[in-house]
């Protein structure tokens, strides 16, 4: 009874905390940041983040992606292994009971025991019976290998909420590529068909000498080099159709992605961002990095508990017997009850050492959650600075297309009535060609930032995983 009070109220070792690493703001912006339109602090996304960007096709091949990648797979299995090894360390804190069943065939050495005039005899030994033992886990031992389980497989389970999550925005920020280099595609078609048209006003002007032929070859030359960029573009596009494929847990050959496009997907007019309290409650990451740190924290009671005594007892029961049909006589029973204890006196520091090891592997997870912790803040930080940037260059981009096509149609008119310069018209072209690439390059950039945020943020994702 004194045994089993000691192992009910003696556990060595540090009890786990929940970090307090609250940020000392209602926000995540440095100061002299300025806030993104349309970011609201405290709030959050009804249903799938992804759905904001109002794309049927976008929610359908995440939605395909969490149902068959592999990743997810392999994290959920990982996650099985801990959850059995956390029921395999409850187990040890058990009885256990066994049952033992064996044969033998013996030398009796009579000579041996110091018994003379007694002949040597061969027979055969059968017995079964069974084992009871129990460890009664004086200071705890085996219940922090019990708590460093289960907080191992609690960061099994954060790092696959992770891998979810980081599955949707590679998903999304791919279909956003991919929208990005068709954008890019047809601002190249555009720029060729005006190559086109410009070679050949280039080629009547030279017919009425209005232009040499270096000025011919050079309008030939724009087509050609602007002719160049497009294998580049399209091998990006397949390489992202193909990685499409990959995130979705398909063969490129056994599956096509949609042909996303820009216009399909939708700036959100507000993007609902968790505060800096709720976000470290939130975000996988730091959720992992806790349960990492909870596992070291019961490890190095494990290894404290190994200091000290330890009582174990058992006790046995056997039916024994020369002849099978014997075996279960009354007079072929026994039976033992045992019990020991281990103190440790000298090991050579070798539990000491252990100590130590286990105090150093908890300051690195003290050390590796306050630097997640501290990161997760500063990408948030980094992706609102990104936004606001990003709005405002897309709308001077918009503008400066906006012009860039005025002067070219203003100078192709030129070019017709003969009072505008063809090179002059080839510039503006140009002009035009770059601020239409670069349009679309910026609106793919702010939609991927707005992704990089929803993920940042750990927005909701588990409605869609768990339909």
């Amino acid at each position: 009874m004194c045994a089993l009070a000691l192992s009910a109220c003696m556990t060595v070792g540090e009890d786990f905390v929940s970090p307090q690493t609250s940020p000392t703001s209602a926000g995540y912006a440095m100061a002299g940041d300025a806030a993104p339109p349309g970011v609201v602090l405290g709030s959050a996304a009804a249903g799938p983040w992804w759905m904001s960007f109002g794309s049927a096709e976008l929610d359908a091949v995440i939605r395909q992606a969490l149902a068959n990648s592999p990743s997810l797979e392999e994290a959920q299995a990982v996650l099985e292994r801990h959850q059995a090894s956390e029921a395999a360390a409850r187990a040890r804190t058990l009885p256990q009971v066994g049952i033992n069943a064996r044969t033998e065939r013996q030398l009796f050495n009579s000579q041996a025991f110091g018994l003379t005039g007694f002949p040597n005899r061969i027979f055969n030994l059968f017995s079964i019976g069974g084992v009871v033992s129990y460890d009664f886990d004086l200071f705890g031992e085996n219940r922090r290998r019990v708590e460093e389980a289960g907080a191992q497989r609690e960061r099994a389970e954060r790092q696959a909420d992770a891998a979810a999550l980081m599955l949707t925005a590679n998903v999304a920020l791919e279909a956003v590529r991919l929208a990005g280099l068709n954008a890019e595609l047809e601002a190249m078609d555009l720029v060729l068909s005006d190559d086109r048209k410009l070679l050949e006003l280039a080629g009547r002007a030279e017919k009425l000498g209005g232009l040499s032929r270096s000025g011919v070859v050079e309008i030939e030359a724009q087509l050609a080099q602007d002719l160049a960029q497009i294998p580049a573009l399209t091998k990006a596009k397949d390489l992202s159709r193909h990685q499409l494929a990959l995130l979705s847990g398909k063969a490129p050959a056994d599956w096509t992605p949609p042909d996303f496009r820009l216009d399909d997907l939708k700036v959100p007019g507000s993007t609902p961002v968790a505060l800096p309290s709720d976000l470290v409650r939130r975000r996988p990451d730091i959720l992992a990095a806790e349960a990492d740190l909870h596992a070291a924290t019961a490890a190095a009671g494990v290894a404290r508990a190994d200091e000290f005594p330890k009582l174990r007892l058992g006790s046995s029961y056997a039916q024994s017997s020369t002849e099978l049909d014997s075996l279960f006589d009354t007079d072929a029973k026994g039976w033992s009850v045992n019990g020991g204890i281990s103190v440790p006196i000298f090991d050579g520091g070798l539990r000491k050492a252990n100590l130590k090891v286990a105090q150093a592997d908890l300051k690195a997870a003290q050390a590796r959650y306050r630097r997640t912790v501290l990161s997760a803040f500063t990408q948030v930080s980094d992706l609102l600075s990104a936004l606001e940037n990003d709005e405002a260059r897309v709308v001077a981009i918009e503008r400066e297309v906006a012009l860039a096509q005025k002067d070219a149609d203003i100078t192709a008119a030129g070019v017709r009535l003969g009072g505008t310069p063809l090179l002059r018209a080839i510039d503006a072209r140009r002009h035009l060609s770059q601020a239409r690439r670069s349009l679309a390059q910026a609106r793919a950039n702010r939609l991927q930032d707005l992704i990089g945020l929803y993920s940042a943020t750990a927005s909701d994702w588990r409605t869609a995983a768990d339909d």
